[in-house]
């Protein structure tokens, strides 16, 4: 059914509803079944994918209809809980095609890169520059204890600095995906192939392979999920300019960023603490690397756990 055919046959009806919850008639003995048709209006607007304008019409009618059947507020404390243990999770799996195509954009270049410099380290020469290749190798140096950082006065520095860097990369990543997601699989894959050969050129001297990796192992779980939503977010903007289906290109565009923003919000999060480890875990000497890879590996199955399993069995009431 066309949008206009489903607001002309149910307008009298949320007219009738409105001006209920406008006098305030919530004893009539006939407005919880009314209450329940307009929630199946409202879910059908959305499944099929109705303008904006309606669906936040219908929305708004909802909203009041439950405090006026119900008698409460939202409970708001609960929102933010909500949000992190269901709403996002749920998004990103929503979205797992794209996410799909990140990780393949990433670490399949990236473990490409990888076993060819390992097995042909001339190679690396072709992805970066002869001095860049030994910046990176004299700053994993174990006797250089800064690794990139100002020493122990500057850690805050640091954590600013990373914050910076990697909101810049994703912000990046994630705004050229309004080109029809291209430039954001481009960006996946140059950060994927720099960290390919970086990671194998290091691994290969015996001086930096520790250093390196224990220096990576725990922020990395965090700083890539945060790039990788922040691709995914982008893709879904361009692709709903490029295909959006029976709505316009503009609300098409709305449309996506009212689903993609929890994502986005998520890749900033994850992108915080990534820098947070960064600049006070990641380049501290007084922690063992056996103890940076053992908080790196829960790192890691934390992020995945969390976006493969929270908020299952429940249903999205954002």
């Amino acid at each position: 059914m066309k949008q206009k055919q489903f607001e002309h046959a149910h307008a009298a009806f949320w007219q009738q509803l409105e001006q209920s919850l406008a006098d305030k008639k919530n004893t009539e003995e006939n407005f919880p079944a009314m209450y329940r048709q307009l929630c199946q209006h409202f879910a059908l607007a959305r499944q099929r994918g109705y303008s904006p304008a309606l669906t936040d019409y219908l929305h708004k009618l909802v909203h009041e209809g439950h405090l006026q059947l119900y008698g409460v507020a939202v409970d708001r404390p609960m929102v933010l809980h909500r949000w992190l243990l269901q709403t996002m999770p749920q998004r990103v799996r929503e979205e797992w095609r794209l996410m799909l195509l990140a990780i393949v954009a990433f670490f399949g270049i990236g473990l490409g890169v990888f076993l060819l410099v390992w097995f042909q380290p001339h190679w690396a020469y072709s992805f970066a520059e002869p001095h860049q290749l030994m910046k990176f190798q004299q700053m994993y140096q174990p006797d250089n204890i800064k690794i990139g950082r100002g020493g122990s006065e500057g850690d805050v520095a640091m954590f600013g600095f990373y914050i910076w860097n990697n909101v810049s990369i994703d912000f990046r990543t994630f705004a050229a995906g309004i080109f029809a997601g291209v430039p954001s699989l481009i960006s996946l894959a140059s950060n994927g192939m720099h960290f390919g050969v970086i990671a194998a050129w290091l691994s290969l001297d015996d001086s930096t392979r520790e250093t390196f990796w224990s220096f990576v192992i725990t922020h990395s779980s965090f700083e890539v999920a945060g790039l990788l939503l922040a691709a995914v977010a982008g893709m879904r903007l361009g692709f709903s300019l490029l295909s959006p289906g029976r709505m316009t290109r503009r609300h098409a565009l709305m449309a996506a960023s009212q689903r993609m923003f929890p994502v986005l919000v998520g890749a900033a999060m994850l992108t915080v603490i990534a820098a947070f480890f960064e600049g006070f875990w990641s380049a501290s000497t007084s922690i063992s690397a056996q103890t940076k890879y053992v908080v790196g590996g829960i790192g890691w199955l934390i992020v995945i756990a969390y976006f493969v399993f929270a908020g299952r069995g429940r249903n999205d009431a954002a």
